[in-house]
């Protein structure tokens, strides 16, 4: 399943980064787990955890990577970043469909450094895939998105 708009449904708060893979402008986000508030193009209008997610981005640019090492000092940081290992989770997912930015923040560590991470950037389009899910009704009863 996957939808093309009003991706600001999505969030990804205490999701994982399981994969990224950039060609060019393009990146491939994989994350453990997401939650959509509804998927109206399925008819499903409650909300749906999602099991393995893929944020398919095309087009990024203005991208920056900022650390905050102490309350609101921050410092740009440089790639190679590895989101993969040192981001631990997502905390919050800002999507803003008008001007086309994503900005994700959360908690990174190393074995050197421990800061808050926030990465932004512009896009040209965006789909996000799954094939799992649960809806928010089924996720209060206990169940889980099989992957």
């Amino acid at each position: 399943m996957k939808i093309t708009s009003d991706i600001k449904r999505l969030s990804l708060h205490d999701s994982h980064f399981e994969n990224v893979a950039r060609t060019g402008n393009n990146i491939d986000l994989t994350f453990d787990w997401a939650k959509l508030e509804n998927f109206k193009e399925g008819g499903i209008e409650d909300g749906l955890v999602l099991g393995k997610t893929k944020l398919n981005i095309k087009g990024i640019s203005d991208e920056e990577f900022k650390g905050y090492y102490d309350g609101a000092n921050w410092k740009p940081l440089r790639e190679p970043i590895d989101i993969v290992n040192s981001w631990q989770e997502v905390a919050n997912t800002e999507i803003d469909e008008m001007t086309k930015k994503i900005q994700l923040d959360g908690m990174f560590e190393t074995d050197k450094e421990h800061f808050w991470i926030e990465w932004s950037f512009s896009y040209d389009s965006c789909e996000i895939q799954w094939e799992h899910y649960v809806t928010f009704a089924e996720w209060k009863e206990g169940k889980l998105p099989n992957d």
